[in-house]
C-alpha cells in the first residue's frame, strides 16, 4: 500500500489481524490485547464499523478463555512442583479471566488442592509470602501468555535481528548501534511486552542521552501501548521540536491528539511541518483524517481527492475517500471507490480485504441493486466472512423478498433469525 502503509495497524481490522496471528500462535494474552484496541478504536474512531464489534467480542472472549485454561495448567504444574503460592496466583488470574461457569468450578477446586497441599485452611498468596504486591507480575502475565526469555538465551538476539531485517537499510544500521538495552526493549515492545519495553528504552535513552536518537520514537510507541498517552506526547513534542523532518513522529503525535479530540493540535502541528515534508502524500493524508475526525467531510474529501490527483489512487486514501463519503451520506460515491479498491485487488490478484466488499455490497443494497451479481457477492461473503453471516443471510433474504422468490426469502431471513437468537 506504498507510503501510507504506516495507517495499516491503526484500523480496528488490522489490530483483529494481529489479534488473529496471536491465537494462531497461541500467544492468547498479546491477543486480548489487540482484540481489546479493536473494539477501543471501534468504540471512539470509526464508528462506521460497529458491524466488527460482536465478532471481535467473540474472539475476546475465545482468547480470554483459553489464556485461563493456560493459566489453570501452569497452576497445576506449578502446585505439583510444591510452588503453591505461584499456583495460586495463576488459579486467580484465571478466576478473572473466565466467564464460563464449568471453567471457574475447576478453579476452584484446583484453588482447594492447592490449599490442601500448602497445610493452610485458605489459598495461600504470594502477597502473605514476600509483602509484595502482586499487581506488577499480574499485569505483565496477562499481557502474555508465557513468560518469554531474556536477551542472554540468544531468542531475542535472533527476533531482533528478523525485526532489523524489516526496517529501510539506514534505519537499521542506526538501531544496531544503541546498544543492548535498546536491543531487549525493542524486541519486548514488539512481543507486547510493554512494561519491560518502557525500562528497557529509558535505559538506553539514558545510555545515548550525548547524541540525538530515534529511541524515544520507540519508547513512545510502547508509552501508547501502556496507555500512558500523557508521557507519549511529551517524548513526541519534543522529538519534534528538535527532529522536524521525522514523518513517523507525526502520525504517532496526530493519533494522540485525534484520541484526546485535539484537532486543532493536531491541524496546526501538520502546519507546522518543514516545507520539504508538509506537501508529502503521507503529511496530506494525515491533514485529510484529522478534518474527517472533526467533523470537517467537505475538507477532508478535498484533501483525499488532491492526493489521489497528485499522488495516484493508494488504496488507503481510497478507503480514506470512501469512508469519508459515506460519512456525508453520498452512498453512490463511496460506492464508487469501494468498486475501485476491488477492481485494483482483482487485477493485481490480491486477496479482496472482506470489509471493503461489504461495504460495497452494502450500499449496492442500499442504492437499490437487487441483481443476480450482487446475491452471489454477498453467498462468497458468507464463506469469506462467516462470523457475519447471519447479516449477509438477512441481505440475501431481503433481496429475495424484493424479487418475488417469498420461499427461498423466507428460508434466508429464518436463518438470519436463528443466528440472531443463538449470538
Amino acid at each position: 500500500m506504498g507510503l501510507f502503509s504506516i495507517f495499516a495497524g491503526k484500523k480496528p481490522e488490522d489490530h483483529e489481524e494481529r489479534g488473529d496471528e496471536c491465537l494462531r500462535n497461541k500467544a492468547f494474552g498479546d491477543a486480548r490485547i489487540e482484540f481489546e484496541k479493536a473494539l477501543h478504536k471501534i468504540e471512539t474512531r470509526f464508528a462506521e464499523k460497529k458491524h466488527l464489534t460482536d465478532r471481535i467480542q467473540e474472539k475476546l472472549f475465545s482468547a480470554s478463555e483459553s489464556l485461563a485454561e493456560e493459566h489453570i495448567k501452569n497452576a497445576e504444574a506449578l502446585a505439583e512442583a510444591g510452588d503453591t503460592a505461584e499456583a495460586a496466583e495463576f488459579c486467580q488470574l484465571a478466576m478473572d479471566l473466565t466467564k464460563k461457569e464449568k471453567t471457574r468450578q475447576r478453579i476452584t477446586q484446583a484453588m482447594q488442592q492447592i490449599a490442601e497441599k500448602s497445610g493452610e485452611k485458605q489459598i495461600p498468596s504470594r502477597e502473605a509470602e514476600s509483602g509484595q504486591s502482586r499487581g506488577a507480575s499480574t499485569d505483565n502475565r496477562q499481557g502474555r501468555d508465557s513468560l518469554e526469555p531474556d536477551m542472554e538465551d540468544g531468542n531475542d538476539e535472533e527476533l531482533f535481528t528478523v525485526l532489523l531485517n524489516a526496517l529501510p537499510h539506514d534505519t537499521a544500521e542506526v538501531y544496531r548501534q544503541y546498544g543492548n538495552s535498546f536491543a531487549r526493549g525493542y524486541t519486548a515492545l514488539n512481543r507486547g511486552d510493554f512494561d519491560k519495553a518502557i525500562e528497557e528504552l529509558s535505559a538506553a535513552m539514558e545510555e545515548n542521552k550525548e547524541e540525538s536518537t530515534l529511541i524515544s520514537l520507540e519508547l513512545a510507541t510502547a508509552y501508547l501501548h501502556a496507555e500512558n498517552h500523557g508521557r507519549a506526547r511529551q517524548l513526541l513534542e519534543s522529538f519534534i521540536r528538535q527532529n522536524p523532518k521525522e514523518i513517523r513522529a507525526y502520525h504517532l503525535l496526530c493519533d494522540i491528539y485525534w484520541e484526546a479530540g485535539e484537532f486543532v493540535a493536531a491541524s496546526q502541528l501538520i502546519e507546522s511541518a518543514p516545507p520539504e515534508i508538509r506537501r508529502s502524500s503521507f503529511i496530506e493524508l494525515l491533514d485529510g483524517e484529522t478534518r474527517f475526525q472533526a467533523g470537517d467531510l467537505e475538507g477532508a474529501r478535498t484533501v483525499f481527492n488532491a492526493c489521489i490527483e497528485e499522488n495516484g489512487a493508494d488504496e488507503i486514501v481510497l478507503r480514506s475517500l470512501a469512508k469519508t463519503c459515506e460519512a456525508a451520506g453520498d452512498i453512490e460515491d463511496a460506492r464508487e471507490l469501494y468498486a475501485q479498491i476491488m477492481n485494483h485487488c482483482t487485477s493485481c490478484q490480491a486477496i479482496i480485504d472482506p470489509f471493503i466488499k461489504r461495504r460495497y455490497a452494502e450500499l449496492s443494497f442500499e442504492s437499490g441493486d437487487i441483481s443476480p451479481k450482487l446475491l452471489d457477492l454477498f453467498f462468497s461473503l458468507v464463506q469469506e466472512d462467516p462470523d457475519n453471516r447471519g447479516v449477509y443471510y438477512l441481505h440475501i433474504g431481503r433481496i429475495y423478498e424484493k424479487l418475488g422468490e417469498q420461499e427461498q426469502a423466507g428460508r434466508y431471513l429464518w436463518l438470519a433469525g436463528q443466528l440472531e437468537e443463538g449470538s
